[in-house]
């Protein structure tokens, strides 16, 4: 496997243990130290959080409050030099809430762009900081719920 693919199917790994509500299969996918941060650009960049190390992804991933979420993941782009990369990943992130009172369910939509770090450890490439740029976002009427 190319070290693009194997970028690739991390940034894959990552959404799919988001939409599984796997909190420690989101945080394997870092470094032991690694960062991730979640950036408003619609607020002019404002910093929304930063979590560091596996232990602290995965307490901030148990914490979604989401019926469910849905992450498609698009084109990415990545540049490698030995055991590091950089790079950049596009997603669309479904997050469905149901209220329990009946009323519709929604759906917030986050049109994102990952800003990757990447590392080469004995277990594979994991994330060395993940900055998720968050370029705008929606909520819409769920149907079929």
């Amino acid at each position: 496997m190319s070290d693009r693919d194997a970028l690739a199917d991390l940034a894959a790994d990552y959404a799919r243990c988001v939409d599984r509500g796997d909190p420690a299969g989101v945080a394997a996918c870092f470094a032991p130290d690694g960062v991730l941060r979640r950036v408003d650009l619609a607020a002019g960049g404002k910093l929304l959080s930063e979590r560091t190390g596996r232990e602290e992804i995965a307490k901030a991933i148990s914490r979604m409050t989401y019926n469910a979420t849905f992450h498609f993941v698009g084109q990415q782009q990545a540049e490698v030099d030995g055991d590091t990369a950089t790079g950049e990943t596009y997603c669309l992130a479904h997050h469905l809430t149901v209220p329990d009172d009946g009323s519709p369910a929604t759906d917030f939509i986050m049109f994102i762009r990952y800003q990757d770090q990447f590392v080469r450890l004995d277990e594979g490439w994991r994330f060395a900081a993940r900055e998720l740029h968050i370029d705008w976002t929606e909520n819409r009427l769920a149907e079929g719920v």
